[in-house]
């Protein structure tokens, strides 16, 4: 069933690439990671083709979410390209990201943005990116949450109205990824801390893109929980199945897919294909 399901998006996608649709990076990242699965030919020529494309436009004046959604894709394609102008591209992208932490209003916005620079420090010798990106995401997170209470909507209000369900899932996300950079515990368990209390307050039923990614976070969850060594070192929620909580939202999200646009599709995509070695 799955399996069925990715190849389902998987032509959904080509087929929108090849009737001139619009590039969007969930729908090149989708790709790229079938390719680095399947390693078939077609994936490759539209994946080299949308690219390049990508390389070549103004990505720095799209809004911030869309930005930070290129710059993970930018990331990713190294891993099957060696195009230079992926990092000058992705310089660029850093160098638009970064000044808006300051001002940026929202939370999930400085989220998304933190997530996207972390994992390219990884990979782009950037200087000083790690140090400036953690701080960034300390002073966000630091200012936003209230233990017990999760994280505010508004950076710039952080006493007003509680977070959303996107502002729980990105802060968990790049509280995720610094673990990965940093391997300091206090983050992944913050991250957990953060789901743990979102899964406990309502969730908007419309927002495919959101519920995917909270699928997305709750795999990462899942392989951390299935790791011995770290469950010995951390403090985790007791009972917790983030596997089972992942496919539920995933099976649930199958039925909007079908009607969405190339974008939602993909952003279900991966959600589905981080599911699929869980299972």
């Amino acid at each position: 069933m799955d399996g069925d399901a990715l190849e389902w998006v998987t032509d959904t996608v080509l087929q929108a690439l090849a009737g001139d649709e619009p590039l969007t990076a969930p729908a090149l990242t989708f790709l790229l990671r079938r390719y680095a699965a399947t390693e078939r030919e077609d994936l490759r020529e539209a994946l080299e083709s949308g690219l390049a494309r990508a390389v070549e436009s103004q990505l720095s004046e799209a809004p911030c979410d869309e930005r930070a959604a290129w710059l993970m894709l930018f990331v990713e394609a190294t891993a099957v390209s060696a195009d230079e102008r992926l990092h000058t591209a992705a310089v660029d992208l850093v160098s638009s990201l970064v000044p808006e932490w300051e001002r940026q209003e929202y939370v999930d916005q400085a989220a998304v943005s933190i997530d996207a620079c972390l994992a390219a420090s990884e990979v782009f010798d950037i200087p000083d990116l790690v140090q400036t990106t953690i701080d960034g995401l300390e002073r966000v997170v630091g200012t936003a949450y209230r233990p017990g209470e999760g994280v505010a909507h508004l950076v710039t209000d952080p006493g007003g109205a509680r977070g959303l369900l996107a502002d729980h899932v990105r802060c968990a996300s790049a509280l995720l990824t610094a673990y990965w950079r940093t391997a300091r515990l206090p983050y992944s368990m913050l991250a957990e801390e953060l789901i743990q209390h979102a899964q406990r307050t309502p969730w908007d039923a419309g927002d495919l893109v959101v519920h995917c990614e909270a699928a997305r976070v709750f795999c990462r969850l899942a392989a951390l929980h299935d790791d011995p060594e770290y469950r010995g070192a951390a403090v985790i929620a007791v009972g917790a199945d983030y596997r089972r909580d992942a496919a539920r939202l995933v099976t649930k999200q199958s039925a909007h897919a079908r009607d969405a646009s190339t974008a939602h599709v993909a952003a279900y995509g991966l959600a589905l294909r981080e599911l699929f070695p869980l299972r």
